[in-house]
């Protein structure tokens, strides 16, 4: 197992290489790493973080301020976290979990004019709702409908307000 302090987040340089494959019944709910940077490399207000744990890249997702993340969020404050996925060679050993503790404390140093970190997981993805409650996110109640089905909204405030 990976201890939470041996997981660190980055921002993602286009030297990285993030590039894995994932089973098709995580593919169910997300997109790869590769894909989501060539669709959005170009947009600046999507922003790509890398997953390391103990110095290797283990993972990868966006943080979103597009308009979008008025769908997830009133506070325009908020960033909309997509696209998680820990590479499958690094699955099982707590770096998710790590990834999602490591959140607030790069939010105030990387994105310190945003409050909050909304996204939307799959009503059928259990495994994901239970990491992200896990490491602080909360149901917000807020139901949005996806092409992949109904996606609970989460929130997880960094000033602990609520």
């Amino acid at each position: 197992m990976i201890k939470k302090r041996e997981v660190t987040l980055h921002r993602y340089s286009s030297g990285v290489s993030i590039d894995y494959d994932l089973p098709s019944d995580q593919l169910e709910f997300t997109r790869l790493p590769k894909e989501i940077v060539e669709k959005d490399a170009k947009d600046r207000s999507k922003h790509f973080i890398i997953i390391k744990a103990r110095g290797e890249d283990a993972g990868f997702f966006e943080l979103d301020e597009s308009e979008d993340r008025k769908k997830y969020s009133d506070n325009p404050k908020a960033l909309l976290l997509r696209g998680f996925s820990v590479n499958p060679k690094f699955q099982g050993r707590g770096i998710a979990t790590g990834s999602i503790y490591a959140l607030p404390e790069f939010m105030k140093t990387e994105f310190p004019g945003f409050d909050e970190v909304v996204l939307g997981v799959n009503a059928r993805n259990l495994p994901a709702q239970r990491l992200y409650q896990k490491a602080g996110f909360k149901d917000t109640g807020r139901r949005i409908m996806r092409t992949k089905g109904e996606q609970h909204v989460m929130s997880l405030y960094l000033n602990e307000k609520e």
